[in-house]
């Protein structure tokens, strides 16, 4: 069950020195998705237990956060995340674009 935390984001957060120095453990990656819009990226993120920080850009969730970067094409997804969920949530956000994009 996706967790919600409604101060993800907040100033207090990014003025937290726990949280800035927690950043040095997220792995990065980035994954195109052609035909995906920033709506159902946003979507499927929140379907994953994010909350929104910045509608159709930002997202942020216990150990993760994403931004959705608009192309022409489609989306570009920025995925920040402990290494331990970095590779579950790729692949869950993965299938889930594929459903979506059906």
């Amino acid at each position: 069950m996706p967790i919600s935390a409604p101060s993800l984001g907040s100033e207090e957060d990014r003025n937290d020195p726990l949280q800035q120095s927690s950043q040095e453990l997220y792995d990065q990656e980035s994954l195109e998705f052609p035909g995906l819009s920033a709506a159902q990226a946003e979507n499927i993120l929140k379907r994953l237990g994010a909350g929104v920080v910045e509608k159709h850009q930002s997202v942020e969730a216990i150990g993760w956060r994403a931004q959705i970067e608009t192309t022409d094409r489609g989306v570009i997804v920025h995925f920040d995340a402990h290494e331990e969920l970095l590779d579950d949530l790729l692949r869950r956000f993965e299938e889930a674009a594929v459903r979506e994009s059906k």
